[in-house]
């Protein structure tokens, strides 16, 4: 025949057992005009026997794979002389094609309401979905198409990114059947270029989503400001549950019934003044004025005590200003009084590095040989050595096989120090991502040494190297010095980086982790940890420069852990993982379903173009299963964005995520 032809095709294994080398493929349609045309007497077209060949067949082949492949025909030479053969065979698969597949549904068109309910809820299906996917009514309409996932209940729900108005169209198309004899049942696919007109939509969105909306437009409309999240999310449940027609039918039949009987003015004044005349009444009226005056009388007493209530709250509440001016006043002083000892360390700093700019200027380069010739004093034997360094070199070491591995070392260490389960997952999951995107990670706090050292173990074990700066001689030079002690060049190396405030390190480091991220030297580490113990205006100044960088506070993680009992016992992981392994396109997901959320909140209050898509990267590697919705959010939040923007766009992306009611 000659040239490439475009079919659909779908795995079928039942007639032979396939071969190591090659499989049959069953030709269910032709892919022609952007439309599937079922194949009729496939054994005419495709001898012998309505398939073709897949040779060698890939690795991945399984029963009922669906998909567009090109076919070319074979030499007659390659199948003559065979019982059962095939004479055409498949070439590659077209992946830029696509189709739906169709599920019936027991329920017309007016049925919307059930159609809704199923979307929503889900439905039992014993095939797996490989595309997205079209319901057909029981009167002939095509609703969607929209993706779906499978819920632990084993329903086939549409996913959430996906909740959105449906199209609906008649079906005025061919559907291609298949026997799917896998799963027993008869399955339907359709060209994604439908054919058919959009009549109408459905919209199969949650009360909760339209009132999200509604308030979202409302605020945006109107300029109301204090609508939140929280109170959105609180609207819409007490929407859903309030039951319809509430009092409405009483209260129009009471109207039409005052509406019926009509009463003149004049009536009305002569039936007062025959009733005034009756003792009866006078004594009743008089009866009426003694409750209305003991009334008002209890109700003036009433706001009496409510205004001397008020005074004396007025009164407490001027003493707790007072008091809290006060207190105010001296975290003044005090900070001025650090601001003092802050500027006096900086210009005792700067003094020194004045003392030899051209040592200094070499200090700042990374490494000496990046081609400028910048002359230097002899260097000390106390300078050569300004650092001590420490390398564990005879704990056993558990090599990992995979990155689950590692991750699940990392948190079994962190655990063991005393860390709540998810945040010990979370954690192990953002020093991957340090890992992988190339980034530093700042552990602050009084425990910030223990738990950098429990992850350093846990990722290099034995190739994890300690080291505490000088007061007075830190270098780039110096530190770098210190990576001929590794061991192992082609597995991940840490390095953690120890109270850098008691050291001229912070002035130093930004140069060295300039030239760190874009390094491809194996003899540099992969994981680098700085951990801080006491804050001041030099470190904070530090972190603002590591460009949305992990910062981690320890001591909201942890309490008291005991490393040196448990380094006695042997009880903390010590783990190695070779480096080719870390590799993005392996390990982040395809896509997040929480990023899209998180960017809606952030963006209405802060603009967040620059960083959109590493955040994104951030968000396809931390979403886990095991998390509570939002959480992943709100880590993100604190460990990743907190840091670096002002403290009430922080506090204000926080509220919306309701990140009080969020377990980390």
């Amino acid at each position: 025949m000659g040239g490439d032809r475009r079919e659909d095709g779908i795995w079928d294994c039942r007639k032979r057992k396939p071969n190591k080398k090659y499989v049959f493929v069953k030709v269910l349609a032709e892919y022609r005009d952007h439309q599937l045309i079922e194949v009729q007497e496939a054994r005419l077209h495709y001898p012998s026997e309505g398939e073709v060949i897949w040779s060698p067949a890939p690795e991945d082949i399984h029963a009922g794979k669906v998909g567009f492949y090109t076919i070319e025909e074979r030499n007659e030479e390659d199948y003559a002389g065979r019982l059962v053969y095939s004479k055409f065979i498949v070439r590659k698969e077209l992946e830029n094609l696509k189709y739906y597949e169709v599920f019936p549904i027991p329920f017309s068109l007016a049925q919307n309401h059930d159609i809704v309910y199923l979307i929503q809820n889900g439905f039992d299906a014993p095939q797996q979905f490989s595309s997205e996917i079209l319901l057909l009514t029981n009167d002939d309409y095509l609703v969607g198409p929209y993706r779906v996932k499978q819920t632990k209940e084993q329903k086939w729900v549409i996913d959430s990114s996906d909740d959105k108005l449906l199209e609906i169209r008649k079906k005025g198309m061919h559907l291609v059947k298949y026997n799917d004899k896998n799963v027993g049942i008869e399955r339907y696919f359709v060209s994604a270029m439908l054919a058919s007109p959009v009549e109408d939509y459905l919209d199969c969105a949650t009360n909760d989503r339209i009132m999200r909306y509604a308030l979202k437009t409302l605020k945006d409309q109107q300029q109301v400001q204090e609508i939140s999240r929280k109170v959105i999310s609180q609207l819409s449940e007490w929407v859903s549950d309030l039951p319809p027609q509430v009092h409405y039918e009483r209260i129009m039949r009471a109207i039409e019934l005052l509406a019926k009987y009509q009463i003149t003015k004049e009536d009305i004044g002569q039936f007062e003044e025959e009733l005034l005349q009756y003792p009866a009444i006078q004594r009743k009226i008089e009866d009426k004025l003694e409750e209305r005056f003991a009334a008002e009388k209890a109700r003036i007493e009433d706001e009496h005590r409510k205004v001397l209530n008020e005074t004396e709250q007025l009164r407490r509440k001027k003493e707790h200003l007072l008091v809290e001016m006060e207190e105010i006043e001296r975290q003044i002083k005090e900070t001025e009084e650090r601001l003092k000892k802050a500027d006096e360390a900086l210009e005792l700093k700067i003094k020194e590095m004045k003392d030899n700019i051209f040592r200094t200027l070499a200090d700042l380069l990374p490494f000496a040989n990046l081609g400028l010739n910048v002359s230097t004093h002899n260097e000390s034997n106390d300078r050569n050595h300004s650092q001590w360094v420490v390398k564990d070199v005879d704990e056993t070491t558990v090599y990992y096989e995979d990155i689950n591995h590692l991750m699940t070392s990392i948190a079994e260490n962190l655990c063991m120090i005393g860390m709540q389960e998810n945040k010990a997952w979370l954690i192990a999951k953002t020093i991957i991502g340090a890992i992988l995107f190339r980034k530093p990670v700042v552990v602050k706090g009084e425990f910030s040494f223990e738990l950098s050292q429990a992850i350093g173990w846990a990722v290099a074990g034995n190739d994890h190297l300690t080291v505490f700066p000088d007061i007075k001689n830190f270098t780039n030079k110096t530190l770098i010095n210190c990576f001929s002690r590794y061991t192992r060049p082609d597995c991940v190396k840490s390095l953690h980086l120890c109270q850098i405030e008691n050291s001229p390190a912070e002035l130093y480091l930004q140069s060295f982790l300039d030239y760190w991220r874009v390094s491809i030297d194996e003899s540099l580490p992969e994981l680098i940890l700085i951990s801080i113990k006491e804050e001041s205006e030099l470190t904070d100044s530090f972190i603002q420069k590591l460009s949305f960088s992990p910062v981690i506070s320890a001591d909201e993680m942890t309490t008291t852990p005991d490393i040196l009992s448990l380094r006695k016992t042997h009880r903390l992981v010590f783990g190695s993982i070779p480096a080719h392994l870390l590799v993005e396109g392996k390990i982040l997901k395809e896509k997040s379903s929480e990023f899209n959320n998180f960017l809606e909140i952030v963006q209405e209050v802060m603009s967040f173009t620059k960083q959109k898509e590493a955040f994104k990267k951030w968000f396809r590697l931390l979403e886990d299963e095991r998390l509570e919705e939002e959480a992943v959010s709100v880590w993100v939040v604190k460990v990743l964005l907190q840091p670096y923007v002002a403290r009430e766009q922080a506090k204000k992306i926080l509220e919306e995520f309701d990140s009080e009611n969020i377990l980390i």
